[in-house]
């Protein structure tokens, strides 16, 4: 026996509040009196009570509550099912990356899925099962039912995705399979046992692991380098225990600019160099050599124009000025680069500025000018309302004031890596609105979430924030190398192409829209998706490859990569042995042994009204013996 919610416990606190009540009413006894002496003064006799002594509506009374308090706490047995009752199964997935892998003839999920339909083919007629499936998140793909075509239905829609498993999405899986009385997971790799552990206690769990290869090379990153200065590079692990030849193929655009077949010892990563390359573009990098995963076989990478672009770089401090500058460069060594003093600048004082180029992108450091017009606006450490506050007519920004300092706790959203905790400086409490993405926050005294990277498309342009300041050579210190990267991925999407996004699978993306966009996916499939009220559809890519967005007569790509270390290893195990039963053979073992969750609610119910019942009985009992007087 156990109880479903034991905190519901607590109402039992009321069986104390009943016993205090009798005593509360036997340490005032009740004195007959004869009716001649109505207003004589008599005193309460003296009686030392030794033993407390109930009578049955005491017992009656207890025996109700008591019901009712185990009713809500969800008192229940675990029983075999009854004959003529089928038991709920839930079918639980994987759909990692890891489960597209090809072994044999077909891929893990198709194994997985094969062995699904033999337990529901096998299960007896009235049996119920559901099907959740987990990866990024988990989601029920269908709930219980016993139609055996629905179930072959929604197993076939099962995909896997570009995108790593996450723990939590397992345990959340489990968590909505919670009232099965039995689980079937199907995963390439056992999970900790932590984890089966929790689920076992209310039910049945069979672990069901596919697939045993591990023949997979992935591309680790893609540098393409500067166009007609330095070579770019390419990195290559082999996953395999064994040598694994891989066939590379770089493109840039159309035209082929590497194709090399090598040869890569087990575990090997090895570093490819080619180029320079004599134009910018965008750069597909692919693996031609059949291995189990594809996902990890192609990334794309955009080199920077060798046209050079102008950019404005402004900030009271002379220093930071110079800072931002070489960080400029190293993003893109093309950049025409104009520094200057906020105070000092005015665009309109040079006659040769209103023939010049348009401004590419502006950099304001701890400064803001509306009047400068640039493609595209990176603010860093923009100032507080004490000195000016355009946002609010220009891009909608407000800062409301700054702390000492600040940790970096999380950067999940963008395209650098994640960072650990990091300590910042000076720090603005921005408040972003509602068209920016966040990319990176902080937590600061008083402050336990502050956004200080953000980025987003306003009626102006492409604009980026940071919000911390990079006094003191903050971008050039070795010990805060996660600041840079933040701010050297800002600068890469500011000065991208429009037309061009290229972002990591699973992450959110916002693409400029009018009205509606028809969103082609890499498997060809078309879906039309609505903009929001600022002008944009948000996608989440959860396959590798091409995503074509066309709307209002514009086309913008998306271009998705994956990788992920512990995904690619398909032949990574835990350490830890699994302890709950492997495999096919254990799960038709466990099928005339399982158990599953009574609930006696019912039956505690029907216990409390009887009582009630007999005590009801009881008093109308005495009110006829003592005529109404007790009652």
């Amino acid at each position: 026996m156990g109880f479903l919610n034991p905190q519901n416990i607590i109402y039992g606190l009321s069986l104390a509040l009943l016993v205090l009540i009798y005593l509360r009413s036997r340490s005032r006894p009740t004195i007959e009196v004869s009716s001649l002496m109505l207003f004589d003064e008599a005193p309460a006799p003296v009686a030392s009570v030794r033993q407390v002594r109930l009578d049955p509506l005491f017992w009656l009374e207890m025996a109700t509550l008591a019901a009712l308090t185990l009713a809500i706490a969800g008192l229940y047995v675990m029983r075999p099912p009854s004959p003529g009752h089928g038991r709920s199964h839930a079918l639980v997935f994987d759909l990692g990356a890891g489960m597209s892998a090809h072994d044999g003839s077909g891929t893990r999920l198709d194994q997985a899925r094969h062995d699904a339909l033999e337990i529901i083919d096998q299960a007896p007629i009235g049996d119920e099962f559901s099907v959740i499936a987990y990866a990024l998140e988990a989601q029920v793909r269908h709930p219980q039912t016993a139609n055996r075509a629905d179930l072959r239905k929604a197993l076939d829609d099962l995909v896997p995705m570009a995108v790593p498993a996450r723990t939590a999405a397992l345990r959340a899986a489990l968590i909505r399979a919670h009232g099965a009385s039995e689980i079937d997971l199907f995963a390439d790799r056992p999970p900790a046992p932590a984890i089966l552990a929790d689920a076992a206690s209310t039910a049945r769990v069979n672990f069901h692991q596919v697939g045993s290869g591990d023949s997979n090379l992935a591309i680790v990153s893609l540098d393409p380098g500067i166009p007609g200065s330095t070579r770019g590079r390419t990195v290559i692990r082999n996953f395999s225990a064994r040598p694994h030849p891989a066939e590379l193929a770089i493109d840039l655009g159309d035209a082929e600019e590497f194709h090399q077949t090598m040869m890569l010892a087990p575990r090997e990563q090895i570093l490819a160099s080619f180029g320079p390359l004599k134009t910018g573009g965008l750069l597909h990098a692919r693996i031609l050599t059949a291995d189990a995963i594809d996902a990890d076989n192609s990334r794309y990478a955009y080199a920077p124009s060798d046209v050079a672009a102008r950019v404005l770089v402004l900030s009271p401090d002379a220093a930071v000025r110079d800072d931002i500058a070489r960080v400029l460069l190293a993003v893109n060594s093309n950049f025409q680069i104009e520094t200057a003093d906020p105070s000092k600048y005015v665009p309109q004082s040079n006659a040769a500025a209103a023939n010049a180029k348009p401004l590419e992108l502006a950099v304001m450091h701890d400064c803001y000018l509306p009047a400068v017009k640039a493609a595209s606006t990176l603010l860093i450490y923009p100032p507080d309302a004490t000195k000016s506050s355009p946002y609010a007519a220009g891009v909608g920004i407000s800062v409301s004031g700054t702390i000492a300092n600040a940790d970096i706790r999380n950067d999940s959203m963008g395209q650098s890596p994640a960072t650990e905790s990091l300590t910042l400086g000076a720090t603005r409490i921005v408040a972003i609105p509602e068209w920016m993405d966040l990319i990176a926050t902080a937590a600061g005294p008083g402050h336990p979430s502050i956004p200080i990277a953000a980025i987003g498309r306003a009626t102006s342009g492409p604009v980026g924030v940071l919000a911390f300041d990079v006094r003191d050579h903050l971008l050039l210190a070795p010990d805060h190398l996660d600041a840079l990267v933040l701010t050297v991925d800002l600068m890469k999407q500011l000065t991208a192409p429009r037309d061009i996004f290229i972002v990591a699978t699973g992450s959110d993306v916002s693409v400029p829209a009018n009205g509606t966009a028809r969103v082609t996916q890499p498997d060809a499939s078309v879906r039309t998706i609505a903009a929001d009220k600022w002008g944009r559809v948000r996608i989440r890519p959860l396959q590798a490859g091409r995503y074509t967005v066309e709307s209002g007569g514009v086309t913008t790509q998306v271009l998705a990569n994956y990788y992920d270390a512990a995904e690619s290893d398909i032949a990574a195990k835990p350490q830890a042995k699994v302890s709950a039963p492997v495999g096919k053979a254990a799960a038709l073992a466990n099928a005339q042994t399982a158990r599953q969750v009574q609930p006696l609610v019912f039956i505690l119910i029907a216990l409390a009204l009887i009582a009630l019942m007999v005590e009801s009985a009881m008093l109308i009992n005495h009110a006829g013996r003592w005529r109404m007087r007790h009652v």
